[in-house]
C-alpha cells in the first residue's frame, strides 16, 4: 500500500527542490516516476502529492483582490484545461503520453538554458488569458507540467516576482483541485490508489518543509542548477527505459 522505497525516494527529493529552491515538483516527478511506473499511473500517484504542496504554498499568504480579479480569465480558463488534460491522460495511449512529457520537459530544460524569454503581448491581456489558461491548465491536469506557460503569462503581465510567484500559486492551486476532482469523479482514485496517493502526501510534505528550512543554506543557483540536471536526466531515463521502452 505504502509507496516503494524508489517512489518515496524521488517524491521526497523533488519536494525538498521545490522546498528549497523553487524547481518545479512535477517537471521533475512525473518524468523520473515515469519511468518506473509509466506515465498515466505516476501522474495519478502524484496528484494528492502536488495538491498538498499547492495547498501549503497558498495558505496564509494574503494576495491582493485586484489581483485576483485580474487572474479570473486565466483560472476559470485553466481549470477547463485541467479537466480536459486529465481525459487527455485517461484516454491517450502509454507511447504518446510517454513521449509527450519527455519530450516537453526536454524543451523547457532547452528553454531554461538558454535564457530566452518568450513573452505574450500584454495588448490583448483577455485573449492570451484565456489561452494560456487553457493551455497551462491542459497541461497541468495531464502531467503536472503547467508551471512554465503560467510563468511565462504571468511574466508578460510584469509583475513584481512576489506577486507573480503568489499568483503563480494560487493558479497551480486551483488547477490541481480540478484534477483531482476529475480523476475522482471519473473513477482513477479508487480506494487503493487513493490510499498510495494519500500516502504519498507524507512523504511529499516532509521533503518540501525540510526543503523550506534549509532555503538560503546554499546558493538558489546550485540548486537549480542541479534541478535542471535531474530534470534532463528524468526526462532521458522516461524516454529510454519507461513504460514500452525506446520506440
Amino acid at each position: 500500500m505504502w509507496p516503494s522505497w524508489e517512489q518515496t525516494l524521488i517524491i521526497s527529493a523533488t519536494a525538498l527542490l521545490e522546498g528549497a529552491v523553487g524547481f518545479d515538483f512535477g517537471l521533475l516527478a512525473v518524468p523520473a516516476m515515469g519511468a518506473l511506473l509509466g506515465v498515466r499511473d505516476s501522474v495519478i500517484l502524484l496528484s494528492l502529492p502536488n495538491l498538498a504542496i499547492a495547498s501549503s504554498k497558498v495558505l496564509g499568504r494574503k494576495m491582493p483582490s485586484e489581483s485576483l480579479l485580474r487572474m479570473m480569465p486565466f483560472i476559470g480558463a485553466g481549470g477547463v484545461g485541467a479537466a480536459v488534460g486529465v481525459l487527455t491522460l485517461l484516454s491517450a495511449p502509454p507511447i504518446a503520453l510517454k513521449w509527450g512529457v519527455g519530450t516537453f520537459v526536454l524543451i523547457c530544460a532547452a528553454y531554461s538554458i538558454s535564457r530566452l524569454r518568450f513573452q505574450f503581448d500584454p495588448r490583448d491581456e483577455t485573449f492570451f488569458a484565456y489561452l494560456a489558461g487553457l493551455i497551462s491548465g491542459w497541461l497541468g491536469g495531464g502531467g503536472h507540467a503547467g508551471g512554465p506557460i503560467a510563468g511565462m503569462y504571468l511574466d508578460s503581465l510584469r509583475m513584481n516576482r512576489t506577486r507573480l510567484v503568489r499568483l503563480m500559486n494560487v493558479s497551480a492551486l486551483a488547477f490541481a483541485a480540478v484534477q483531482v476532482a476529475a480523476l475522482s469523479g471519473s473513477g482513477n482514485l479508487l480506494p487503493s490508489m487513493a490510499m498510495r496517493a494519500a500516502l504519498a502526501v507524507f512523504p511529499a510534505l516532509a521533503g518540501f518543509l525540510i526543503g523550506r528550512r534549509i532555503r538560503g543554506m546554499f546558493s538558489p543557483e546550485i540548486g537549480y542548477t542541479a534541478g535542471l540536471g535531474l530534470m534532463i536526466a528524468a526526462a532521458l531515463s522516461l524516454l529510454i527505459f519507461g513504460q514500452d521502452g525506446w520506440k
